[in-house]
């Protein structure tokens, strides 16, 4: 059996420049013109940015739609929002991923700001940089607490 790393591993800190953009990592670009979803989201109530490939975002659908137990209208309901709170977007030639000035604005990151681009496996989130420190720290306690046992974090 063998283990194959997804793509989006590690952090890192970017700047956001004057027009709202950041540089994305070499290793998690896209194929040239392929297309990336944004997901506006939040954790321990700080809100940042996601970015799907088109197939994480697709999985998700998917696991929504497979919900088990849960009204064929409530599944609707939950993709309407899916979809709604979404922008396809792609990288530029020079390897930057233009965020929205309003998207950005409600994520805590202003222009010429430094940024954590975190990378999730299947996603990675762009995140304000104090924010990051502080959902990393709420998300250490929590995952301490319920693996405890287990004694890897």
């Amino acid at each position: 059996m063998s283990f194959v790393l997804p793509n989006f591993i590690g952090f890192q800190e970017h700047k956001m420049d004057s027009k709202f953009r950041v540089s994305i990592p070499v290793a998690w670009r896209p194929q040239e013109g392929e297309q990336l979803i944004l997901q506006e989201t939040d954790r321990y109530g700080f809100k940042y940015i996601r970015v799907l490939t088109v197939g994480a975002f697709a999985q998700i659908e998917k696991e929504i739609s497979e919900t088990q137990g849960v009204d064929i209208g409530d599944i609707r309901e939950a993709i309407e929002i899916l979809y709604e709170g979404i922008l396809a977007v792609t990288i530029n030639n020079q390897g930057k991923l233009l965020i929205p000035k309003d998207w950005s604005t409600r994520a805590n990151i202003s222009a010429e700001s430094n940024v954590i681009l975190v990378g999730r496996g299947r996603y990675f989130d762009i995140c304000n940089a104090d924010d990051y420190a502080k959902i990393k720290e709420a998300q250490k306690a929590n995952v301490n607490e319920k693996f405890s046992k287990i004694k890897i974090f």
